[in-house]
Formats: C-alpha cells, structure tokens, sequence
C-alpha cells in the first residue's frame, strides 16, 4: 500500500511539472523567404508500355521509395495502345517514383525522376 501511495505521489509530481508548457509568441517567428509552404505537386505522366500482344490491358503503379520499401502514391490503366498520359499528385520532397507495371502474372518496373515535374518513360515487356 506504501508503494502505491509513493507511486501516486510521483505521478501527481511529474503531471504538475508536465504541466508547466514551455509557450512560444508564434508574433516573433522568422520565416526565411526561401521557405516553401507547399507539400505536395502535380507532375505530369507520359508512360508508353509495349506489350507483345496488342490490346492486352495492362495498369500502372507508382510507388514511393524509402527506407522501408515501396509505398503506393497511385495505379492507372493504360488505353488499348498501351500508353497512359494524366497528372499524378505526389509530395513535393520526392525527386524520383517507381513506376511498375503489370501485365498477366509478370511485371517490369522503372525508377524515373520527378525533378521537372513530368514523368516520361516507357516499358518493354
């Protein structure tokens, strides 16, 4: 029962310490003019995949890459030629994507830049 108390005792001093927050004048906040607020882009997609049978649908999926692997950003399909040509909205820090695609049971994929804001490429199967 001591132990409890003493505990208690503890939890009530570390709250009322945790409680005294440190407060900034958010007034006084430099921002450098080099600073951009923006968090996320439009990059424009230009992708030709060759199939070896025409008219095989095949679709499109562009991942992020990091230190955990692949993270999904989209998918698309492509049109009965093969190519696929849209926008794609992807956070600004990213300066390249995987594109893969799919086709049956296989799949290729490409690592592309990002730094113009466009995506052009194309996929040989």
């Amino acid at each position: 029962m001591k132990s409890i108390n003493s505990i208690h005792s503890l939890l009530i001093v570390f709250l009322f310490c945790a409680s005294s927050s440190v407060f900034a004048n958010i007034d006084n906040i430099n921002v450098s003019n080099s600073f951009k607020y923006k968090t996320q882009k439009t990059v424009s997609v230009d992708i030709q995949v060759k199939v070896p049978v025409a008219n095989q649908v095949t679709g499109l999926s562009f991942y992020s890459k990091g230190p955990n692997g692949l993270r999904l950003l989209d998918t698309r399909i492509v049109n009965s030629s093969g190519h696929y040509q849209g926008k794609l909205i992807m956070p600004t820090y990213l300066k390249s994507i995987v594109v893969r695609s799919r086709l049956l049971d296989q799949f290729k994929q490409v690592t592309v830049s990002t730094s113009n804001y466009q995506v052009k490429t194309e996929i040989n199967f």
